[in-house]
């Protein structure tokens, strides 16, 4: 092999390297661009929801909703006797399992959830009106993973609220909920 013949090899190496380096980049840059847009449709059909005046009123008629204990409850708004009430918690309640499941997953981070949920108050606040609820379905039906990533989107939000300086607590000023 002559010096030309070295020459031409080694510069069919070299462009190839360079053509796999930049195929993986172009992939990497791809693949960052494309999470970036799911990760934005995700936020835009979640804050969807929390703009919609139609599911504003019905958090708000949830968290309206009285009882004095679990029995009570079932009575007046198991889905057996209302459904239009158990379509509502379980709008209400999908959405935050969602939020929930997707912050688990690495797919959102908590200080954009925190941020898009301005500081999670009103989260919170609908997990502590039906946290009993939830916990003693959750015991009856053996079902201890019942809305687990709504739980965890609210324990996520409490401690992003104590790392912006904020109470771990939310304030029961309204009557929301007795606990």
């Amino acid at each position: 092999m002559n010096m030309v013949e070295v020459t031409l090899t080694l510069l069919k190496d070299i462009v190839t390297i360079v053509g796999v380096i930049a195929g993986f980049t172009y992939y990497v840059i791809t693949v960052r661009n494309a999470n970036k847009a799911m990760k934005i449709q995700l936020i835009n059909r979640n804050s969807q929801f929390g703009q919609n005046m139609e599911f504003q009123l019905v958090a708000l008629e949830l968290l309206e909703m009285k009882w004095e204990d679990f029995d009570d409850f079932l009575r007046k708004y198991d889905s057996t006797v209302n459904q239009d009430n158990y379509a509502k918690r379980n709008l209400i309640f999908s959405s935050m399992v969602e939020l929930g499941f997707l912050l688990k997953e690495n797919v959102l981070d908590i200080d954009l959830v925190y941020k898009m949920a301005d500081g999670g108050y009103s989260i919170i606040q609908m997990w502590n009106k039906f946290k009993s609820i939830v916990m003693k379905h959750r015991e009856i039906y053996e079902d201890p993973n019942r809305y687990q990533w709504f739980e965890y989107l609210v324990n996520e939000l409490i401690k992003e609220r104590v790392k912006h300086g904020l109470s771990s607590e939310i304030v029961n000023t309204d009557g929301y909920w007795t606990e």
